[in-house]
């Protein structure tokens, strides 16, 4: 398990991790993580004085992966980290976990603040979609 508290309610949360999450913060606390005596936060910023990560930390490492990966280049293109919070709970619901759980996974206070991650997930579009057929028939009368 890990145990943290939430930033935007002040609630503690208890998360459970699978082995291979384990064993990965397991490695990054054994060879990775900055020797900070007097700091017992598990993941610390990689700055020139290394402190407790921060939200306004991974706002860079956001970006370097957007980078990295080629995606989300053209200017006006949404980045950053609330991206990855919906995309978690987009995969929640469609392994069909419990929506409290999925809230106080986000740090929701209140259930109802979690429909608007969940409005864009990709079988509630395709439940809104219209037909497309028309227009491939008369693409197809008109010879295109």
């Amino acid at each position: 398990e890990i145990h943290l508290v939430q930033k935007k309610t002040s609630s503690p949360l208890i998360l459970p991790l699978t082995a291979v999450v384990g064993n990965a913060i397991y490695d990054y606390i054994s060879n990775e993580r900055p020797v900070i005596t007097n700091d017992d936060h598990v993941f610390l910023a990689r700055k020139k004085r290394p402190h407790c990560l921060e939200g306004s930390d991974l706002i860079p490492i956001a970006d370097k992966i957007f980078s990295l990966a080629g995606i989300r280049q053209n200017k006006g293109d949404r980045r950053g980290t609330h991206i990855f919070r919906h995309r978690f709970a987009t995969i929640l619901t469609e392994n069909d976990v419990d929506k409290a759980v999925i809230s106080d996974s986000l740090g929701h206070s209140d259930p109802k603040s979690l429909d608007i991650y969940l409005s864009a997930d990709i079988e509630s579009l395709r439940e809104c979609a219209l037909s497309i057929e028309c227009f491939q028939r008369e693409e197809a009368e008109n010879g295109r």
